[in-house]
This record gives C-alpha cells, structure tokens and sequence, in this order.
C-alpha cells in the first residue's frame, strides 16, 4: 500500500482509516509544534532515525 507523502506546510493529515495493517499512514513532514498537535489529536505518533524520512504511524486500530 502506497503511504501519504505530507506536505512541508499543510500540517495536516490523511483519514486515519487509510492506515495500512501495521499503522504507518503518511512519511515526511516535519516536527513542528503545529503538526505534533495535529498528529497526537488524531492518535497519530512518528517513528524517525537519521537519514530517513519521518514515519507517521496510528498506534490504535482503525
């Protein structure tokens, strides 16, 4: 399944129920206070390492 590429200045996010089996619905994005707001309402966490995009991933069953 092909995840959401999030924009750098919308900081919204995709409807959760387009969550693939593990979670993961989005990749990019950045770490601002606007989007971790918008991402910890809808039940939405990120996973990220170095050198590799931000995972957005929805811990909760849809």
């Amino acid at each position: 399944m092909p995840f959401f590429q999030l924009s750098e200045t919308d900081t919204g996010f995709p409807p959760a129920h387009f969550a693939d089996e593990q979670g993961m619905i989005a990749v990019g994005g950045d770490l601002s206070v606007e989007r971790l707001l918008n991402a910890y309402q809808s039940g939405i966490y990120f996973w990220f390492s170095p050198m590799d995009f931000i995972k957005w991933c929805r811990l909760t069953p849809v």
